[in-house]
C-alpha cells in the first residue's frame, strides 16, 4: 500500500508489493510513449543516411553521413548526462518525460523543415537536438519503472520495454528505408538524375513521421505524476560533473559491474549497426536499394533482439535472473564468429544477425532491470544517467573502431573476428563472476522441467532482512524446489563434512550454501546467525533428516537457538506432493526407480512468520503441518475425484458375497454428491502419501475388519493406486492367507481382527494393517486409526537405514496406533485432538488420544469414541 509523502494530489512514490490496475495503465502508457519515441528517431536516422547515399557526389561530407549520425547519437549523452541525471531526480520524472516529449515533435518538425529548404547541415542539426531530446528523456523513463511497478514485476516491465524499443527501432529502419527508396525510384522513374529527387523522397516521410509525435504528448498524460526524489539544487558544476557520475557507478561493485555489462551489449550493437550499414553500401553503391538493404539487415539484428528479449523477460518475470548475462554473451560470440566466415551476399548474413542480436538482448534484459533494483531511488537519475554516459562511451569506441576498420579496408573476416574476441573476454569474465547464478539458473530451469511448482503465499516472505526458513523435509529435491518457489534467494545450511567431497563441496558453494558442523553446535549457531545477521533468508530443515515414512518426524530445536542467537523471525513452510518423486523414499528407496509422471506437482506453501522468542520446535511444527493441509487440495485428485473413483478396480479373487457387497459400494460411492467423493479421495491420497500401501501392490483385505473405512481403504485408495485385490470376510483362516498369498504374491494385508489374527498365524507378523477398534490386540500387527469413516493414523513397517547417516525413524510403536497421516491440522486438548483438513467436513473430534512430538497418535484410555 502507498503512503502519501508529497502535497500534490496527483503524485504518488513508488510502490511495494504487487502494482495495481493504475500502475499497470502508467506502464503502458510509458510503454506506448517510448515505442513511438524510439520510432520517430530512428526513422529520422534511416531517412538521412540514405538521403547522404544520394547527395554524396553532390554534397561535401554526406557520403560518410551514417559515422557522423552515429557520433551525433552518443555525442549529446556525453556533453549532458550529468545535467538530465539531476533533471531527472530534481524534478518529476513524469513531467521530465512530458517535456522531452514535445521537444520532439518540434525538432521533427525542424528536421522536415531543413530538408524542404534544402540544407543537409540544417537537419544533421535537428538530429543532434533529436539526440539531445533522447538524452533528456533517458534517466526519466529508465528510472520510473520500479516507481510504477515495483521490484516484484521489474525483470518483466524491464524487458518488454527492451523489447519495444527493439521492436520500434526495427520498424523505423525496414519502414523509412524502404519507403524512401520507393519514392526515390519513382522520381528517378521521371527525373532520372536530379538532385531533387532525394530530398523530395525524403521530405513526405519525414513530415509524417513529425505528425505522428503528436498523438504521444497526450500519451504521456497517460502517466501517473512520480514526485521528485532529489533535493540538489542548480549548480554550474552540474555540467562538467561526468566523472562523478561516473564515480558514483564505481562506488557500488553491483552498479559498476551491471553498467560494464551494459555498456558492452551497446558497443556491441553500435559495432553490428555500422557493419551492417557498410555492407549494405557495398552490396548498392549507395543509390537505389540502399536504404532497403540496410533496413533488411537491421531487421535481421532487431528481430533476433525482440526475440532475445521476449526470452529474458518470460524468464525474468518473478525474478531477476543474472544467469543469463553469460548465456546471452556466448550466443554473441557464436554469432559473431558465424558472421566472420559468412560472405556478405548470403542470406545466412541475416540469420547469423539474428543470432547475435538475439545473444545480446538475453544479456541485456537482466542486466538493466538489475540495475534499476539497486539503485537508491534519490540517485536513481543520476546513476542512470551515468550508465547513458558510459554506453555511450562505448558507442562512440564502437564508431571510432569500426569507421577506422572500415576506412583501411579491413576484411569482415577480421572485423567479426575482433568483436567476437571482445565478446569471449567480456563473458569469460561474466561467467567468472556469476557462477552462482548461472548454476542456479540451469539447475533451477531443469527442476522446472520436471516439477510444476504452485507457490502459496509468497508474499508474506519478508522482502529484505534475515529470515529463518523451516520447512518439512521429504525429498533430495528439496532445496531445489524451495529456490524455484521463492522470490528471495535461500541460503542452506549444510553439514560440513559435505564441502570436502570434491564435486558436491564446489556445487553447495556455488549456490552460497552455509556450513556447519554437526559436531560443534555451539560453532554451529553462531555461524548460523551470522548468516542470519547478514539480511540473508537462511533454510534450515529441523527434522534434521528426510523423512522415510512420508510423515514428519520431529523437530529438533536447534532452529530455536539461532534465530534466538540472530533476534531474525522464524517462517514456516512446507512442500506437499513430493512424495512419490524418485527422489522420496516412497516404494523404500531413493532415486533408484522409475517415475510415475514426467511432470510432478508440487505445492509450495509459506506461513506467518514467528517472532524468535516464541518460536518453539512444537508450535512451528504445527504451524507446518496446518500449512500442509492448507496446500493439500491444489492436489489434481481433489479437483477431480470422479477421475480416482470412476477408475475400474482389478480384483483378482473374492468371496463371493464379499464381492457382492463391494460392488454395490462402489456404485454408491459413485452416486455420492462432489463434496463427499471429494474428502473420501483426499483421505484416500492422504494414506497413499505414508510408506504403507505402495501403488500397485496385491493386497488381501478382509471386508468385513474395514468397517470404519471401508470407502476410503478398500475403494478409494485402491482405485487411487491401482491396487489388485484379493477380497475376503471375516472367516479368513491362516491356511487361506497362505495358499492365496503363495497364488498371488500378496505384499499387503489390510482389514480388522479377524485377518489380523490369521496373519499372525500364518507366520506375518507386522504384515496387517488392523483397523480393529481396540489397541491392545494390535501388538503383532500394524494397528491402524479410523474415526467416522476417515482413516486418521496409520502404523507401518520400520523404514530401512539406506545410508550409513540416515538415523532410525520408527514406522510402528507399541501402545498407538501408528503416525497420524500427513495433511491434517491439529489442536491438541486435554485428552482429545481436534483435526482439520480436506477430508473432513468441518472438524473432528477424536476422543481419547493425544499426539506426541513425532506424531504417533497414543491412547490415553481403554478405548476410542467417536466425537
Amino acid at each position: 500500500m502507498r503512503t502519501m509523502t508529497s502535497k500534490v494530489s496527483d503524485e504518488v512514490p513508488a510502490i511495494e508489493g504487487e502494482p495495481t490496475r493504475r500502475n499497470w495503465f502508467s506502464f503502458w502508457s510509458l510503454f506506448t510513449l517510448q515505442t513511438q519515441n524510439a520510432f520517430n528517431d530512428k526513422a529520422a536516422q534511416f531517412l538521412l543516411i540514405p538521403l547522404g547515399g544520394v547527395l554524396m557526389a553532390t554534397v561535401p561530407g554526406a557520403g560518410g553521413l551514417e559515422y557522423m549520425l552515429g557520433a551525433l547519437i552518443v555525442l549529446p549523452f556525453i556533453l549532458f548526462a550529468p545535467l538530465s541525471g539531476w533533471v531527472s531526480d530534481r524534478y518529476s520524472k513524469t513531467s521530465v518525460i512530458r517535456a522531452a516529449i514535445m521537444l520532439q515533435f518540434v525538432v521533427l518538425a525542424w528536421i522536415g523543415l531543413a530538408v524542404w529548404q534544402r540544407n543537409l547541415w540544417m537537419a544533421v542539426a535537428g538530429f543532434f537536438m533529436l539526440s539531445v531530446e533522447s538524452v533528456i528523456l533517458s534517466p526519466a523513463k529508465r528510472g520510473i519503472v520500479k516507481e510504477l511497478v515495483g521490484s516484484s514485476r521489474l525483470g518483466f516491465a524491464s524487458g518488454v520495454l527492451e523489447m519495444s524499443v527493439v521492436l520500434a527501432v526495427c520498424a523505423g529502419q525496414i519502414l523509412s528505408g524502404w519507403w524512401f527508396d520507393i519514392r526515390l525510384e519513382g522520381y528517378e522513374k521521371t527525373s532520372p538524375g536530379e538532385i531533387a529527387n532525394g530530398w523530395n523522397a525524403a521530405f513526405f516521410p519525414l513530415m509524417l513521421v513529425a505528425a505522428a509525435a503528436l498523438p504521444t504528448i497526450a500519451v504521456s498524460f497517460g502517466i501517473e505524476k512520480i514526485p521528485a526524489m532529489g533535493r540538489r539544487k542548480f549548480e554550474k558544476r552540474i555540467f562538467w560533473e561526468h566523472f562523478a557520475q561516473l564515480k558514483e557507478l564505481w562506488v557500488d561493485r553491483r552498479i559498476r559491474l551491471s553498467a560494464a555489462g551494459a555498456a558492452f551489449f551497446w558497443g556491441f550493437a553500435g559495432f553490428l549497426n555500422l557493419a551492417a550499414i557498410q555492407m549494405g553500401k557495398e552490396m548498392t553503391g549507395g543509390g537505389v536499394g540502399f536504404g532497403t538493404d540496410i533496413a533488411l539487415l537491421m531487421l535481421a539484428a532487431s528481430g533476433g533482439i525482440t526475440l532475445g528479449g521476449v526470452l529474458a523477460s518470460l524468464i525474468c518475470r518473478k525474478q531477476i535472473e543474472l544467469g543469463l548475462v553469460p548465456v546471452g554473451g556466448a550466443i554473441m560470440i557464436v554469432g559473431s564468429l558465424a558472421l566472420a566466415v559468412t560472405p556478405i551476399s548470403s542470406i545466412w548474413i541475416k540469420v547469423w544477425l539474428t543470432l547475435a542480436g538475439a545473444g545480446g538482448a538475453i544479456l541485456l534484459v537482466p542486466l538493466n532491470a538489475y540495475l534499476q533494483d539497486v539503485c537508491p531511488p534519490e540517485k536513481r537519475g543520476t546513476i542512470i544517467a551515468g550508465v547513458n554516459l558510459l554506453d555511450c562511451m562505448a558507442g562512440m569506441v564502437a564508431v571510432l573502431l569500426q569507421g577506422v576498420l572500415a576506412k583501411t579496408g579491413a576484411p569482415y573476416f577480421l572485423q567479426f573476428t575482433l568483436l567476437a574476441a571482445i565478446a569471449l573476454v567480456a563473458t569469460s569474465y561474466a561467467a567468472r563472476i556469476l557462477p552462482q547464478h548461472l548454476v542456479r539458473m540451469v539447475v533451477l530451469g531443469l527442476f522446472r522441467m520436471f516439477y510444476r511448482v504452485r507457490v502459496l503465499n509468497a508474499d508474506r516472505i519478508p522482502k529484505e532482512g534475515g529470515v529463518l526458513l523451516t520447512p518439512n523435509h521429504v525429498s533430495y529435491v528439496d532445496a531445489f524446489i524451495l529456490s524455484c518457489a521463492s522470490p528471495r534467494k535461500v541460503r542452506f545450511l549444510m553439514f560440513d563434512e559435505y564441502f570436502s567431497h570434491p564435486w558436491i563441496g564446489r556445487f553447495v558453494r556455488l549456490f552460497d550454501t552455509v556450513p556447519i558442523s554437526q559436531k560443534r553446535s555451539k560453532e554451529a549457531v553462531r555461524i548460523a546467525a551470522e548468516a542470519l545477521e547478514q539480511g540473508d533468508l537462511v533454510c534450515i530443515f529441523p527434522e534434521g533428516q528426510l523423512s522415510r515414512t512420508g510423515c514428519m518426524n520431529e523437530f529438533k530445536r536447534g532452529f530455536e537457538m539461532i534465530a534466538r542467537k540472530a533476534n531474525r523471525p522464524v517462517l514456516p513452510a512446507v512442500m506437499d506432493g513430493l512424495w512419490g518423486s524418485i527422489f522420496s523414499f516412497e516404494r523404500k528407496r531413493f532415486i533408484y526407480k522409475k517415475p510415475y509422471c514426467l511432470r510432478y506437482g508440487v505445492t509450495v506453501n509459506f506461513g506467518e512468520i514467528i517472532a524468535p522468542e516464541v518460536a518453539t520446535a512444537d508450535q512451528v511444527r504445527n504451524s507446518v503441518a496446518a500449512l500442509r493441509a492448507e496446500a493439500f487440495p491444489e492436489r489434481a485428485p481433489m479437483e477431480n475425484p470422479m477421475s480416482v473413483i470412476g477408475n475400474p478396480v482389478t480384483i483378482l479373487a473374492a468371496d463371493p458375497e464379499v464381492l457382492g457387497e463391494y460392488q454395490a459400494a462402489v456404485d454408491e460411492l459413485r452416486r455420492r454428491s462432489r463434496s463427499e467423493q471429494t474428502q473420501i479421495v483426499a483421505n484416500a491420497v492422504q494414506v497413499g502419501d505414508v510408506n504403507a500401501i505402495g501403488r500397485g501392490q496385491t493386497v488381501m483385505m478382509e471386508w468385513t475388519g474395514l468397517a470404519s473405512c471401508r470407502e476410503v481403504v478398500a475403494i478409494a485408495l485402491a482405485q487411487y493406486h491401482d491396487l489388485k485385490l484379493i477380497l475376503v470376510g471375516a472367516d479368513v483362516t491362516a491356511a487361506a492367507v497362505k495358499q492365496l498369498t503363495d497364488q498371488y504374491g500378496i505384499e499387503a494385508y489390510v482389514g480388522g481382527q479377524a485377518l489380523a489374527a490369521a496373519c499372525v498365524q500364518a507366520g506375518l507378523e507386522r504384515r496387517c494393517y488392523d483397523f480393529s477398534a481396540d489397541i491392545l490386540l494390535g501388538t503383532q500387527s500394524l494397528p491402524c486409526l479410523a474415526v467416522k469413516q476417515r482413516v486418521i493414523a496409520m502404523s507401518m513397517p520400520h523404514p530401512v537405514a539406506v545410508t550409513t547417516t540416515n538415523q532410525h525413524q520408527e514406522g510402528y510403536r507399541d501402545q498407538t496406533w501408528g503416525r497420524l497421516l500427513p495433511a491434517f491440522a491439529w489442536e491438541s486438548h486435554e485428552s482429545s485432538i481436534e483435526l482439520t483438513g480436506a477430508s473432513i467436513d468441518g472438524s473432528l473430534e477424536v476422543s481419547g488420544v493425544r499426539l506426541d512430538q513425532e506424531g504417533f497418535v497414543e491412547q490415553t484410555l481403554l478405548s476410542i469414541e467417536e466425537a
